[in-house]
């Protein structure tokens, strides 16, 4: 059976490859790898546990609580990436619950999927995965913006525009960035990628199109989710760089 402690013993002779690959290339990756391979080993195996208990129990709060526990790793995880860290983690955290909770509940409101935590957690973990990554993009890109074009942003505010008109092209810049990938993934699902939904209910036994089915809903729902993650971070990382009279400050 795939998925037994033999195969994932066995598995590990792909991580020695590319540990291999490091090694032999001088890529000094080595201890990141080591480290990557125990730590997600250890997160799974204890996920896998506190996911056991939780779908036993089948409380609504417990359901709840892992989902908020999820949004704020996610809100960490992007907010790392700008040098304001607490204002990161707040825009961050914010955006990626609004586009978790709001895509969730419409799937719940609309009966698409029922209130079972083994859809809705997994579910949720996709949505806050994505939203984490456009969140993270847009912060980055939003610095980016405001450091290189600080002069033409500058002479925009002196012909007295507001600090959102003067910036509207790079807020824009930063959505679309933000969204990329997942713009990529609606353009090569199915024909270049089979994504985990789908490939994971084919591997438990499920027939291919009742596979593809969900994975509709799945792209679906993320789309939705990244989009409202992108927006809220790029408009709210967009303020913090001005002052409430529109001064532009950056370092």
């Amino acid at each position: 059976m795939i998925g037994g402690i033999k195969e994932v013993l066995l598995a590990l002779v792909l991580v020695a490859v590319s540990i291999g690959i490091s090694y032999f290339r001088k890529l000094d990756l080595e201890k990141d790898l080591l480290i990557g391979t125990l730590r997600s080993f250890v997160q799974l195996i204890a996920v896998g546990y506190a996911l056991e208990l939780v779908f036993d129990l089948n409380n609504l709060w417990l359901i709840l609580l892992v989902i908020l526990i999820m949004v704020l790793v996610g809100g960490q995880t992007a907010g790392s990436r700008t040098k304001g860290s607490l204002k990161g983690f707040t825009i961050s955290t914010f955006s990626i619950g609004v586009g978790t909770f709001f895509t969730l509940g419409a799937l719940l409101l609309l009966g698409v999927i029922t209130a079972d935590p083994k859809y809705v957690i997994p579910l949720a973990g996709m949505t806050i995965g994505n939203s984490t990554n456009a969140a993270a993009l847009a912060l980055e890109r939003m610095y980016s913006e405001m450091k290189n074009k600080k002069d033409q942003i500058e002479q925009a505010l002196s012909l007295g525009v507001t600090s959102t008109q003067a910036v509207e092209h790079s807020f824009k810049a930063t959505v679309r960035a933000a969204m990329i990938p997942t713009l990529n993934l609606m353009k090569i699902v199915g024909l270049v990628q089979l994504p985990g939904a789908m490939t994971g209910m084919i591997l438990a036994g499920a027939s291919p199109l009742q596979a593809v089915k969900l994975q509709i809903i799945v792209v679906y729902m993320l789309i939705c989710a990244v989009s409202i993650a992108a927006v809220i971070t790029s408009r709210l990382s967009q303020s913090t760089y001005f002052t409430k009279y529109h001064q532009l400050v950056i370092s």
